[in-house]
């Protein structure tokens, strides 16, 4: 009985360590700047600035979206492409561990999947309030934090 008992509190211990990346989704809508990019945990290329941001919208549902570059201006403002692409978001269960008749699922794979007929995905490794981490199935990871346009023009 004590193995049961120590087998549900390391699990429900797992639970609460493990991040549900879907609850953290409300976060993707807005501005983000590119960090970096790696492959195989070895950095490829730092951005200590990038020219262009890359401007997220999420539905009210978190079941699609689009994604297009921006240029900030030193008014705070943004040049706007007409280009962008949607997306629809694929979260799939990962890990489910089942003991007696609970069921725990320790983590979820959120994918941005692009285009008609499923042309390409991404998938979102990393999101909170100021960092993002995307992976494509190259396996490149594209790591972003959080832009704010700033009016340096008034300051």
């Amino acid at each position: 009985m004590k193995k049961i008992i120590s087998l549900i509190s390391v699990l429900f211990l797992l639970l609460l360590s493990s991040c549900d990346k879907s609850s953290n989704l409300k976060y993707l809508s807005g501005y983000w700047e590119i960090k970096s990019v790696s492959k195989d945990n070895s950095k490829i290329k730092n951005y200590p600035f990038s020219g262009t941001i890359d401007y997220f919208i999420l539905d009210q549902n978190y079941e699609s979206g689009f994604r297009k570059k921006v240029k900030p201006r030193i008014d705070g403002v943004f040049d706007i492409t007409m280009h962008e692409i949607g997306f629809n978001i694929d979260i799939k269960k990962k890990h489910i561990i089942k003991i007696i008749n609970l069921e725990i699922n320790l983590s979820n794979s959120i994918n941005l999947v692009y285009g008609k007929g499923k042309n390409f995905s991404e998938t979102i490794v990393k999101i909170d309030s100021t960092d993002l981490i995307i992976k494509n199935s190259d396996g490149y990871s594209y790591e972003y934090q959080r832009f704010y346009p700033k009016d340096y023009l008034n300051e």
